[in-house]
């Protein structure tokens, strides 16, 4: 029975879509199910055809329906042509691969209601289908719920406060919109139970491991546009890498010119990783919540850089190749390369999909290793794309919120 009650909120749901005219017609049956109708669904196309808006004039629905077809843009700058296109006083977002459970918006109505709040975050699950996607699942999300921006329902004077989405940017705009929102101090509501059930995980390695370079690539350059004093200690520490280690090379002269470091390597290093472990601990002690910096990531990557080189110079420049000295290690390189691997299989075949509340059962005799290999590919794909997209943002355009 749907729900007629005049206290209702006036609720305006936003989808922007691109494409695939059969995935909008699952959001649009799944809206048709609420126990609470929305008053109206606006949905923003950037399709490159006319396969959406043939969908749109010829679905029958009893609820009013606003359709605005826009040239390609990005999902953040989507959302905000369909906010200014809602005459509702609230809004609740969609998107094209989520479908809603049958009560969301009268369970959120009640949230609303019962705490008195300007916005309750979305509550999202990911599905799985094949054998594949559930090994990317265990890899990456889990089976816990996370909060996300499809499923949100938010006031829309409170939305057009914020500034809205971040336009020119490809992804990472819905985490640095929910941030803004969490440090406005605003009456903001965060369920545990899911709300939306997403149904677009990649259905193959190639896909996915492509997904997650261009992730890493636009997740950097965002950090850049939200941090400029991030971005400058980035391109200092980059800078760093690049001229320290070759100091006494560059100055010239070597230990007869006055700036002449000995050692000037190995101090480099020692700093790196003082640097790196105390950082963490800091983090670990103080800032639990905080969010990675562009910094810190680019930091790991210098230092785990570092640690590489000097393991495999190790016998060459502390033992002069002599096997019988003190400090000479038979095999170290692949003692270190298969070190590395295992424990990062270990950890993200094991311990973070149990963190995720991964059942023992689907991981255990064998399908950790699957899982563990997947995570530790994707880990080192996200790496470079994350640190090229800074260096090539900082380059190219520099740091700027325009």
């Amino acid at each position: 029975m749907k729900s007629n009650d005049p206290n209702d909120l006036f609720i305006s749901v936003v989808i922007p879509f691109q494409d695939s005219a059969n995935i909008l017609k699952l959001v649009l049956d799944k809206l048709e199910e609420q126990t609470v109708f929305p008053k109206e669904i606006i949905i923003v196309d950037s399709s490159t055809s006319d396969s959406v808006e043939r969908l749109i004039s010829n679905y029958n629905s009893d609820q009013k329906l606003i359709y605005k077809k826009v040239k390609k843009l990005y999902p953040g700058n989507a959302r905000n042509i369909g906010v200014e296109l809602a005459n509702g006083v609230w809004i609740a977002f969609l998107d094209s691969k989520t479908l809603p459970v049958r009560d969301w918006l009268e369970r959120y109505q009640y949230l609303v209601q019962a705490y008195h709040s300007d916005v309750v975050f979305g509550v999202t699950k990911f599905d799985s289908k094949t054998s594949y996607q559930k090994v990317l699942r265990a890899a990456t999300y889990g089976e816990i719920a996370h909060h996300t921006v499809p499923g949100t329902l938010i006031r829309k004077e409170v939305f057009t406060d914020s500034g809205g989405f971040l336009q020119h940017v490809r992804m990472g705009e819905d985490i640095d919109w929910r941030e803004r929102l969490i440090k406005k101090g605003l009456s903001i509501h965060n369920p545990k139970q899911p709300v939306v059930i997403y149904h677009g995980l990649s259905r193959n390695y190639i896909s996915t491991l492509k997904k997650y370079v261009i992730s890493a690539y636009h997740t950097a350059r965002l950090n850049i546009l939200r941090n400029v004093k991030d971005a400058y200690l980035t391109l200092l520490l980059f800078l760093s890498a690049i001229i320290l280690p070759k100091w006494n090379y560059l100055i010239g002269g070597w230990d007869t010119n006055p700036f002449f470091i000995p050692h000037v390597t190995k101090i480099y290093l020692i700093a790196l990783i003082f640097l790196f472990l105390s950082y963490q601990l800091i983090s670990y002690l103080f800032f639990r919540n905080m969010a990675i910096t562009l910094f810190f990531r680019s930091l790991q990557f210098i230092v785990l850089i570092f640690l590489t080189l000097a393991v495999l110079n190790w016998n060459a420049v502390i033992a002069g190749w002599m096997e019988d000295a003190i400090l000479y290690v038979p095999h170290i390189t692949k003692i270190y390369v298969g070190g590395v691997i295992l424990t990062s299989i270990f950890y993200r075949g094991i311990i973070q999909p149990l963190k995720r509340e991964v059942e023992v059962g689907y991981l255990f005799p064998l399908k950790w290793i699957q899982v563990g290999l997947l995570g530790l590919s994707l880990d080192l794909v996200k790496a470079p794309g994350y640190v090229i997209g800074a260096v090539i943002s900082l380059i190219n355009k520099g740091p700027s919120y325009k």
